[in-house]
């Protein structure tokens, strides 16, 4: 299992994690009645997608944890002294908060994103004040992120999703903005980590301008100084980035980046030249997603580990950093998730689902006991174990059921390759490694024939029933026929396949021999070459989609994952309903990937970054 192979599996999907949006409600047709993945916190506490960080005078840290909805506060070896928040949308209450920040009255900023408002917090993280709404206009949110305080004690606010900073007071009244949709100087695409320089001769304020994979320096009015990276052009070496979230500076000013697709922190002098970077996750999982990196002095810093839910403590050198310490337990107990992706119902009415980054299946009966688990995990929290033999898998996506052959079906992403299992989980065969670059989807007809989404080469690859490549159909592009990452398919009734092409925002539609029949998604399926420019949120709109499935009246469901919310069609793609928005409340999701149907029509849906599952009831 090498490392090229994780990176190259999460880089297919780092725009689920770098985008997510928060539009779709409806009134729907189904009811949450069970959620599954809730860690065990008896012993201590259980990071659930760590995101920001902060710390105060007396060095104490302050951590955003995203999907369990509040903020811990640690000592540096990662020992709690106090927690606060919970899921909700009243006064201190919190919903899927990205940012935290220290004042420099000691006041604690949360960024309470899914609720689009800040909210402060005296020391204690007794609620003080709140303020904002979503919207575009001054003072609301698109997608409130992190915040930057300056030498006025005035926030400096990433409006991600308006591609702007604002800025205010203290106590919340709105002064002003900068920034805007742009490549230039001083304008963005997906801004999103903050952190500002506070000097008497004038405040340096540097944004990671996430989608132009570049670090921006900009005086506190928003103007343009200079630029750490090169404007749209994605790289690993020096200072070229790709997808960079996180910025962070010490007491010296140098800068620290989170550089998150390329899974590295990179380190600058207050000169703005390149020192190091350092890798995360080598020495112990893979993959990550370093969301930010905080200093703590005397060389060490800690960087977020949101991938696998857990803080890294290194110990930074004049050329290099180590490894110091980790913090937080893994989530990989026994029924427990790491980014659940994919789901499958077999004709028992069991769920499979596959436990991405845990590297493993979990099945469970229809009422939620685990059933059994096969892959990854070295027994119930164990560590993690991903890896190339024929029971093994690296990043599992979908997983569907052959109810023809009565087995399990299994993309095996990171490992290039469709594995066949038994339900009791015992191994049948592998096939595809030398036709397949990194599928992220399978299905099957009804004759047994697999059908493999061959996301690296944007086409569909049909096999026999023995495993035997019989053809192909595909390439990359905008046209009929064409794909930009496909993800997932599925087969309906009749044995038509519905294939999500994700980056041309659509799905379309094939015979089982390839035969184009129709398409649809954002501006009738006809895409832009940019999916920044071609994202919608209308009926029928959709937004980087992952995970579709077919119920029995074979009327198409599709988890359009950075709208997060799920779009019903006909199936020939006729707009029915839709249901959800963003957030951690019953019913809503944060990037909802696999779907799938049970007995009695009941829905199952993997809310990936918040790692858990939720079974709806018709």
């Amino acid at each position: 299992m090498r490392k090229t192979k994780i990176v190259k599996v999460i880089q297919l999907l780092l725009l689920t994690f770098i985008v997510t949006m928060m539009f779709g409600f409806s009134a729907q047709a189904y009811s949450v009645i069970d959620i599954w993945g809730e860690a065990n916190e008896e012993e201590n506490f259980i990071l659930n997608t760590p995101v920001a960080l902060a710390k105060d005078d007396e060095g104490n840290i302050y951590v955003a944890d995203m999907s369990n909805h509040r903020i811990i506060k640690m000592d540096q070896n990662g020992n709690e002294i106090n927690r606060f928040g919970l899921l909700g949308s009243g006064n201190g209450e919190l919903d899927t908060p990205f940012g935290v920040a220290i004042d420099n009255r000691g006041n604690i900023v949360v960024g309470d994103t899914a609720n689009y408002r800040i909210q402060k917090f005296d020391s204690n993280g007794n609620f003080l004040t709140m303020w904002g709404s979503y919207g575009s206009g001054d003072g609301q949110f698109g997608l409130p992120r992190e915040i930057g305080i300056d030498s006025q004690n005035r926030y400096h606010v990433t409006d991600e999703f308006n591609d702007r900073v604002q800025v205010f007071s203290d106590d919340g009244t709105y002064l002003y903005q900068y920034g805007g949709r742009g490549t230039a100087g001083g304008k963005f695409r997906l801004p999103q980590g903050i952190a500002i320089k506070q000097n008497p001769n004038g405040d340096i304020v540097y944004i990671a301008d996430t989608y132009n994979h570049r670090i921006q320096i900009l005086d506190v009015n928003g103007q343009y100084l200079g630029q750490i990276g090169t404007t749209g052009k994605i790289g690993d070496s020096g200072s070229l980035f790709h997808y960079p979230r996180g910025v962070n500076l010490d007491t010296n000013g140098d800068i620290y980046i989170a550089d998150t697709t390329n899974h590295k922190v990179k380190k600058y002098n207050a000169n703005n030249q390149y020192q190091y970077s350092t890798s995360i996750g080598i020495s112990r999982l893979e993959p990550t997603f370093p969301s930010q990196v905080l200093p703590l002095g005397n060389g060490y810093f800690i960087v977020s580990d949101t991938g696998n839910s857990q803080l890294i403590k290194y110990r930074g050198y004049t050329t290099y950093a180590s490894v110091h310490s980790y913090i937080g337990q893994l989530r990989n107990a026994d029924g427990v998730f790491s980014e659940p992706v994919g789901i499958a119902v077999d004709q028992n009415d069991n769920v499979y689902i596959t436990d991405t980054f845990n590297h493993r299946v979990q099945k469970f009966s229809a009422d939620g006991n685990l059933l059994d688990k096969w892959g990854g995990n070295s027994g119930n929290g164990g560590p993690s174990a991903y890896g190339s033999m024929y029971w093994q898998f690296i990043a599992p996506k979908q997983i569907s059921y052959n109810d023809t052959y009565n087995e399990i079906v299994i993309a095996d992403t990171g490992n290039s390759r469709i594995q066949v299992f038994k339900p009791n989980g015992s191994w049948s065969f592998n096939f595809g490694y030398y036709h397949l670059s990194f599928p992220m989807g399978v299905t099957t007809t009804s004759d047994g024939y697999y059908y493999v989404a061959d996301t690296g080469n944007n086409r569909v690859v049909k096999f026999n029933p023995f495993g035997v490549f019989v053809n192909s159909w595909g390439s990359e592009g905008l046209g009929n026929g064409q794909f930009r990452q496909p993800t997932f398919i599925a087969a309906d009734s009749l044995d038509n396949l519905y294939v999500v092409d994700r980056v041309n925002n659509r799905v379309q539609k094939f015979d089982k021999n390839g035969n184009f029949i129709t398409k649809w998604g954002t501006n009738g399926g006809v895409p832009h070459t940019d999916p920044l420019e071609n994202w919608g949120i209308g009926d029928g709109d959709l937004f980087l989609p992952i995970g579709i499935g077919i119920d029995s009246d074979d009327n198409v469901y599709v988890t359009d994952s950075s709208n997060n919310r799920v779009q019903k069609f006909s199936s020939n793609g006729i707009f029915i309903n839709k249901f959800a928005e963003f957030g951690g409340e019953e019913g809503n999701f944060f990037s909802p990937q696999g779907i799938a149907f049970g007995a009695n029509g009941d829905m199952y849906i993997a809310d990936t970054l918040l790692n858990r599952v939720v079974k709806y009831a018709p």
